[in-house]
């Protein structure tokens, strides 16, 4: 599986201006903070990182609902 390439540092994502949008709404926007469910407790995208279709299917069967990503 090919991980594409963060699109900001973690400083600068957990620092920039972000929004709380809901995960079917989130597909190519950058993670701004980290969203994990416990457990296993891994978060699913990292700050800094394109959310994936992947990790979206990841984040519906967990039950997370929303996600902050950069605004």
């Amino acid at each position: 599986e090919q991980q594409l390439p963060p699109r900001c540092s973690i400083r600068q994502a957990v620092f920039a201006p972000q929004e709380r949008l809901p995960v079917a709404q989130a597909e190519g926007r950058v993670c701004a903070m980290p969203t994990v469910s416990c457990p296993p407790a891994i978060p699913i995208a990292v700050s800094g990182e394109r959310i994936t279709p992947e990790a979206l299917a990841l984040f519906a069967y967990y039950g997370i609902e929303q996600v902050e990503v950069l605004a």
